[in-house]
């Protein structure tokens, strides 16, 4: 498929809604994921059941590529295109609605009552028919217009959702980053800390007994006066107490160095919380602004919607009344030739409208989501004009030649 078949900007819609579906990156989607797409595409049910049948044509193994998705796309669109009904006056029904006219003011004139009945009649029907015909070109690119517009919607809270998920990552990772930072420097912190206690607690001299140093004098006393045996005697007395003593003085400083330390981890680990719940508090105010911007761009888009909505009733009420007025505007000779230009002018016009009406301006027009189904409007068919006259008139028009070469 050529690319110039889809402009950048649906080209990109298309590739994000596929890629939206495509959540493993496998490159291709399942059948039973299509019918959800199409819909987010602005399709209509019937339209939904066929592009489905179709894809199992194209894709007996139940994947389809974004190649194969945009081939079901054109493909589609080419039908409706296709079927589209001609929007502006048909030529040969105004022509047909002036002869039938004139036909029967001359029955009238003629007195042939009956035969002006049945003329009559036959211009009602021809009339009603091509009214309908012209209303159902309008709602036709109405709802093309309508369906432009849900595309760029749809874009525009896809590229939404994708940008605030992006953030949230990011968030996310630097929180993570953050707290990982915050661990290693508490690592470190503390051990240094605890070198530092350590120093701290062992230069500090010990804080002997009185009961101690009292053996300890005694035994240096008489050392001095040379009585060795009994100063030995007081020494082992003097050891065995101070091993007793510097056990404890080891046990309590265990037990404070274990309390600071313990302290120091708590102010740590206060630190970590804090930075835990800032982090959470945050998260949260991202949480609230991503919903509040949501609802604003929703409701945008449905006031973008509505705008349209009733822009275009405005046109279908304004149509249908100058459908009404050229159809009706056939009463002589002067009158079908008023009706032709005025059915020429509504057909241009009509004709420029549909021309005018791209995605691309649909998608500059709304910048948002609508959750309205352009495809809820009316899809009534309608009886298509026979070119062929009918039995009565293959011998009214000859006389009403006639009726004016002698007039």
């Amino acid at each position: 498929m050529e690319d110039h078949k889809y402009s950048d900007d649906k080209l990109s819609i298309l590739q994000n809604l596929f890629n939206t579906a495509d959540s493993q990156n496998a490159g291709f989607i399942l059948i039973n994921q299509l019918p959800g797409l199409l819909s987010r595409i602005g399709k209509g049910d019937d339209e939904i059941v066929a592009i489905t049948e179709q894809s199992t044509k194209i894709a007996p193994d139940g994947r389809i590529s974004f190649d194969n998705f945009r081939a079901l796309i054109d493909n589609s669109d080419n039908e409706s295109e296709t079927n589209a009904p001609y929007e502006g006056a048909d030529p040969k029904v105004l022509e047909f609605c002036r002869i039938l006219e004139e036909y029967r003011v001359k029955c009238e004139e003629e007195g042939n009552y009956l035969e002006a009945a049945r003329a009559l009649k036959q211009l009602g029907v021809l009339r009603s028919q091509e009214e309908k015909r012209q209303q159902k070109a309008v709602r036709a690119r109405q709802i093309s217009e309508r369906q432009d517009v849900q595309l760029a919607h749809n874009m525009q809270f896809s590229d939404f959702n994708a940008s605030w998920d992006n953030y949230m990552d990011d968030y996310d990772n630097m929180a993570q980053m953050y707290i990982q930072q915050m661990t290693e420097r508490h690592a470190v912190v503390l051990l240094e800390f605890q070198k530092e206690l350590r120093e701290e607690l062992a230069s500090k001299p010990p804080k002997w007994s009185r009961e101690l140093l009292e053996w300890r004098r005694r035994q240096h006393m008489l050392a001095r006066r040379k009585n060795y045996a009994e100063a030995q005697k007081i020494k082992k007395i003097a050891d065995k107490a101070e091993e007793k003593e510097r056990a404890a003085l080891e046990e309590q400083q265990a037990i404070l160095f274990a309390r600071k330390e313990s302290k120091f981890r708590a102010q740590q680990q206060a630190e970590l919380q804090a930075l835990l719940k800032r982090i959470e508090v945050r998260r949260k105010e991202h949480i609230k602004q991503r919903e509040m911007d949501s609802k604003r761009l929703l409701q945008r888009n449905r006031n973008v919607q509505a705008v349209l909505e009733s822009k275009q009733a405005v046109e279908s009420h304004r149509v249908t009344q100058e459908i009404k007025k050229n159809l009706f505007n056939t009463s002589g000779v002067s009158g079908g030739d008023s009706m032709m230009h005025s059915g020429g002018d509504i057909s241009t016009r009509n004709s420029t409208m549909s021309n005018t009406a791209g995605s691309k301006k649909a998608a500059s027009r709304s910048k948002g989501l609508s959750s309205s189904d352009p495809r809820d409007a009316e899809k009534g068919d309608f009886m298509m004009v026979d070119d062929r006259d009918p039995p009565f008139m293959s011998a009214a028009v000859p006389a009403l030649k006639a009726g004016r070469k002698r007039d």
